[in-house]
């Protein structure tokens, strides 16, 4: 049975066409990056004392095994909460010892479109506002139409947004202390010393085989992650045990 949509539901739907995001949730990354007064509700402060409490901040870049991680090192999913938001909202985090997972740009488009066209996984399913679009890409071009035509990345959902639209300030500058490749995972625990995270659930994981590329499509994917190719080539710059730091870290944060 149709459930009636709310009148909270309906006042945030209207805000977020107001704030010109597709996804409610995105009101509060929007009114950040806008610098426009916001008063966080109680879910997105708990979150926020979470991950103070734990003395490491971790942001989740979709489709980069984060639901695991926030798993064990949180106990619960903190969302993809970027590094404007937290400047914004609670910059104390920033002072924090952090990381992040990059993962090969083509790689996890591939696995993004494989995700998207399956409408999700058993874990985690594409949002409203997205699946019945992502639902009838019948090929990677269709993906790539969806990405070209966006105005900007609240246009798309998450799992296609570039990893440095979440990692980098105003400036462009990485925020983020240790930025492990996603190739690295089973060190994570030694790369970032937390024990904990050596040996992380599987969580999310779509059993979807992701296609491969044509040379027109991967041209395409480089060049519209071509931010993200630069942060992946510094996570990969790593040992068996330690991950390079972000060297675009700013002294001052």
């Amino acid at each position: 049975m149709h459930q009636p949509t709310s009148p909270k539901t309906h006042i945030n739907r209207l805000i977020a066409a107001a704030l010109r995001v597709r996804l409610v949730s995105d009101i509060p990354e929007r009114l950040a990056r806008s610098h426009i007064p916001y008063r966080l509700n109680d879910r997105r402060r708990e979150r926020i004392a979470v991950v103070r409490s734990s003395g490491m901040l971790f942001i989740h870049v979709p489709k980069n095994a984060g639901t695991s991680v926030c798993e064990q090192l949180y106990g619960q999913q903190i969302k993809h909460e970027t590094v404007q938001y937290y400047a914004k909202v609670a910059p104390d985090l920033l002072d924090l010892p952090s990381f992040a997972i990059m993962r090969d740009p083509i790689a996890r488009f591939r696995s993004a479109f494989a995700y998207a066209r399956s409408g999700g996984t058993r874990d985690r399913r594409v949002v409203p506002p997205f699946a019945a679009l992502y639902g009838a890409f019948d090929g990677i071009d269709d993906a790539i139409d969806h990405l070209a035509c966006a105005r900007s990345p609240f246009d798309i959902d998450h799992i296609f947004r570039p990893q440095s639209w979440y990692l980098t300030d105003a400036e462009g500058a990485c925020r983020i202390d240790r930025l492990v490749s996603y190739e690295a995972l089973d060190q994570l625990g030694q790369i970032v010393g937390l024990d904990r995270l050596d040996d992380l659930p599987r969580l999310n994981g779509c059993s979807a085989a992701p296609p491969p590329l044509s040379p027109s499509q991967e041209a395409f994917v480089k060049d519209f992650y071509a931010a993200d190719f630069a942060l992946w080539r510094n996570a990969c710059l790593t040992t068996s045990r330690i991950s390079r730091p972000c060297s675009a870290r700013r002294a001052t944060s």
